[in-house]
């Protein structure tokens, strides 16, 4: 006790001293604990990306593109050969052609090119496969709809040129069985803005989910009808892409669009999700050997995984290099401080041993000097972590809203059951959200009490090299 009140005394003694001191290892062990914070938090981030992108694998019919639309007479991927014929990359290229794939159509025709429901079977039977969600593309060519319309940008060669008010964009109709996931051809970043989506048990009502430009154009709203081939569809939900060939777009229930557009049994794109991030090459690769890489084309979101965590990757080292810096300054500023201090109390030490207090008890109360220094500066910077975190969070991203894909060509789209765009390869980094947990003090503590052990190296080396006789022979 007579060690604590020395020590507080000293530090009473010396109030500018101590409240500098206080005031430079604050900003150190502030800065620690923001990096620490962040570097969880991009850990968490990244982590999350992985799980939902790095789990994805689509398949699509060998040389397909976009929806899934596929042309013969030599455009479309290796789908048509010279001579008009199905090449070897199409659908239905040569005789042999495996069943989980449907037949070609014929020369110089715009088909669609698909696969089945055998290939869902046997990709189902595939190990390390949790789950998976199909579609089919179609255009909609019916009179009781008419598309929204678009003007080209002013910097665009088509400016000027279009027609009065624009041009009219084609209306995409896509069949799915996943309707918390709404993916399709020019469509990402769903935000459901009225109504809802279909229901899971809603696979042959007659719905539809449709664009804002689509339902402005034709003057829907949720509990409005209209037909398409002829059958009576409800609209339940109105979207928003931010795109405007996606706000042109409409979804239904996978089963209703197969009996509206004659597709029975056909799938024009399957995402296949994997249990974990390890087993996606092995089980794409297994996917192109069960189908056969003449049937379809697998591809995974690996690619996209590293687009969208470089930045997330080079931030999170920069924070790690920022906490070490700042611990490692922290340290030398501690040591640096007690060191002058110490230097300037020899003769009080000197004093302190005349008076019969031990190397220990000298040592004891420098090192609850300070201890009380380090807590005081770690309790400031743990508040201070609270409100600078974010920010320093943000700063390190150099954009964390980049857009690197998804939504579009068959990829996972955005989950639509929160009302915003953010699934599986949807819209990337999003925002970083940094929470900053009452954990953060235990650091502080953690911190300081390491400070403080570290410190008492040096009054523990001046305190034995002081001699009192010494000391005072000039009192």
């Amino acid at each position: 006790m007579k060690t604590l009140r020395w020590a507080v005394r000293a530090l009473l003694r010396s109030p500018l001293r101590a409240a500098l001191l206080v005031g430079v290892l604050s900003v150190s062990i502030g800065l620690a604990l923001i990096m620490i914070t962040v570097d969880g938090a991009f850990d968490e981030r990244l982590e999350e990306i992985q799980s939902q992108v790095g789990t994805t694998v689509t398949v699509q019919p060998a040389g397909s593109f976009g929806g899934g639309f596929i042309f013969r007479g030599g455009f479309g991927g290796g789908a048509g050969g010279a001579d008009g014929e199905g090449g070897p990359g199409g659908v239905g290229g040569g005789p042999d052609a495996p069943d989980a794939v449907d037949d070609a159509a014929t020369d110089d025709e715009a088909v669609q090119a698909t696969l089945t429901d055998d290939a869902v079977e046997a990709i189902a039977s595939i190990e390390h496969v949790t789950s998976y969600s199909r579609t089919i593309t179609e255009q909609y060519t019916g009179d009781d709809l008419i598309g929204g319309t678009i003007e080209p940008p002013a910097n665009s060669p088509f400016a000027g040129r279009g027609p009065a008010g624009g041009f009219q964009v084609p209306v995409i109709v896509t069949g799915t069985d996943s309707p918390t996931a709404l993916s399709s051809l020019g469509v990402e970043n769903v935000e459901i803005t009225s109504g809802r989506t279909f229901e899971s048990d809603e696979g042959e009502a007659s719905v539809a989910v449709i664009g804002a430009s689509l339902a402005e154009a034709n003057g829907l709203a949720v509990g409005d009808t209209f037909a398409v081939n002829e059958v009576d569809v409800e609209v339940v939900g109105i979207f928003v892409t931010g795109t405007q060939f996606g706000d042109n777009a409409m979804f239904l229930p996978l089963d209703t669009a197969r009996a509206l557009f004659d597709r029975e049994g056909e799938v024009d794109a399957i995402t296949v999700q994997v249990d974990t991030a390890e087993n996606v090459s092995s089980t794409a690769e297994e996917i192109r050997v069960t189908l056969g890489e003449d049937v379809a084309d697998v591809t995974t979101q690996e690619a996209a995984f590293d687009a969208i965590s470089a930045p997330l990757s080079d931030a999170a080292d920069s924070s790690q290099i920022g906490m070490i810096a700042a611990l490692i300054a922290s340290a030398a500023i501690i040591l640096f401080s007690v060191a002058i201090v110490a230097r300037q109390r020899v003769k009080e030490i000197g004093i302190l041993k005349a008076l019969g207090a031990s190397n220990w008890n000298v040592v004891g109360q420098m090192t609850l000097e300070t201890a009380f220094v380090a807590v005081i500066a770690a309790v400031i910077g743990a508040l201070a972590t609270f409100p600078l975190a974010q920010t320093v969070a943000n700063g390190l991203v150099s954009d964390p809203t980049i857009q690197v894909g998804g939504g579009g060509f068959g990829r996972p789209g955005a989950d639509v059951t929160a009302g915003a765009g953010g699934g599986p390869a949807g819209n990337l980094l999003g925002e970083i959200d940094v929470a900053v947990s009452p954990e953060v003090f235990g650091y502080a503590l953690v911190i300081a009490l390491g400070l403080a052990l570290v410190a008492t190296v040096i009054p523990a080396w001046y305190v034995g090299r002081v001699k009192p006789a010494e000391v005072l022979r000039y009192e």
